[in-house]
């Protein structure tokens, strides 16, 4: 019976070392090397995410979408463009309120 339940935890073991999480774990390592890539963030920054904002950083904290459906941007992080709740209505980043005469 004691044989047994030590196959058992051995298997455990094998299972929590399966190949999809030593993967992440593998993906996770580039990260810790380039913390200083986020310029003013306090986390590790995946190179291959996406950036957005006037600030060309990655998504954070609370972001708005402008309503404009060809914004090149999309995406502001609201302390970027001077929110601190989401407005009522649409909502037209700087850039796009310009064009559009918003």
């Amino acid at each position: 019976s004691s044989g047994s339940s030590g196959i058992n935890a051995e298997y455990g073991v094998d299972k929590r070392s399966n190949s999809k999480k030593g993967g992440e774990a593998a993906a996770a390592l580039p990260y810790s090397l380039i913390s200083g890539a986020g310029e003013g963030l306090d986390m590790p920054v995946d190179p291959n995410e996406p950036t957005y904002c006037l600030c060309h950083q990655v998504s954070y904290g609370e972001m708005i979408g402008c309503d404009n459906t060809d914004c090149p941007v999309e995406w502001f992080h609201f302390a970027c463009v001077g929110l601190t709740s989401k407005p009522k209505g649409n909502w037209y980043c700087p850039r796009c309120s310009k064009e559009l005469g918003k």
